[in-house]
C-alpha cells in the first residue's frame, strides 16, 4: 500500500510551482502517492493567525524582488522555465478556488500543473474564467462545469475542510508537505523529505 504525502499549496505561489515541479521524483522513490490540496496561502496563515506579509517586511528574504530572483535560481536549478506572471492583474483567489472546485470534478493534480504551468512556465499576463475552462479541458476536465462549482458552497466547504486539515496537521504556510505525522515545508526543504522517503523505502 503506497504510503499518502499530502501536499498543501497555492497556484499564485513562487515556490509551489518549484515544488510541484519535483513530485514525480518524490513519487518514484517507492510505494509514495501525493494528495494535492489546493487552499488559498492567505486563509491558511489566517488561520493559524501569524503571517509575514501583513505589515512592512521583516526580513530581505521576504521582498518581492529578492523572493523572485531565489525563485528564477531554483527554477535554472530545476531546468523547468520560469516567468513572472502578472500579480496584480490576476485574481488568485479565483485561479486557487478553480483549483480546488478540480478536486471535486476530476483530476486536480493534472489541472494543477495546467494552471502552475501558465502562471509561472508562460507567466501569465491574465486568467480569465475562458482561460480556466481551457486549461481544465486541457486537463481532461469538463471546463464549464468546473467554472460554474468556483463559487458553489460545496466547493467553498471543501476548502475550509483543507484549510482545517492543513492547520491540525501542522501546515502554516506553502508549499507545504505531511507525511507520517512530519511536516516539511517549503520547497528547499523537499532535500529532507526525499531523505525521510528514501530511508523507509530501504
Amino acid at each position: 500500500m503506497a504510503r499518502i504525502v499530502d501536499f498543501y499549496y497555492a497556484i499564485g505561489s513562487r515556490y509551489c510551482y518549484l515544488a510541484q515541479s519535483q513530485v514525480a521524483r518524490l513519487e518514484a522513490i517507492g510505494r509514495v502517492a501525493i494528495r494535492w490540496r489546493p487552499l488559498l496561502s492567505e486563509d491558511l496563515m489566517l488561520a493559524r493567525g501569524l503571517t509575514p506579509f501583513k505589515q512592512e517586511a521583516v526580513s530581505v528574504q521576504y521582498l518581492p524582488e529578492y523572493r523572485s530572483e531565489d525563485a528564477a535560481r531554483w527554477a535554472a536549478f530545476y531546468g523547468i522555465p520560469y516567468r513572472e506572471p502578472a500579480w496584480k492583474a490576476i485574481d488568485w483567489r479565483r485561479v486557487n478556488m478553480a483549483a480546488v472546485a478540480a478536486a471535486r470534478v476530476g483530476d486536480v493534480a493534472a489541472y494543477s500543473r495546467r494552471l502552475f504551468d501558465a502562471a509561472f512556465g508562460g507567466g501569465a499576463q491574465a486568467v480569465t474564467d475562458h482561460d480556466l475552462a481551457r486549461l481544465a479541458e486541457e486537463a481532461g476536465l469538463d471546463g464549464k462545469r468546473l467554472v460554474s462549482l468556483i463559487d458553489d458552497r460545496e466547493t467553498l466547504t471543501l476548502h475550509k475542510r483543507t484549510i482545517d486539515a492543513a492547520v491540525e496537521a501542522g501546515a502554516f504556510g506553502v508549499p507545504t508537505f505531511v507525511v507520517d505525522g512530519e511536516v516539511f515545508w517549503g520547497n528547499d526543504r523537499l532535500v529532507l523529505l526525499q531523505h525521510h522517503l528514501a530511508q523507509d523505502a530501504a
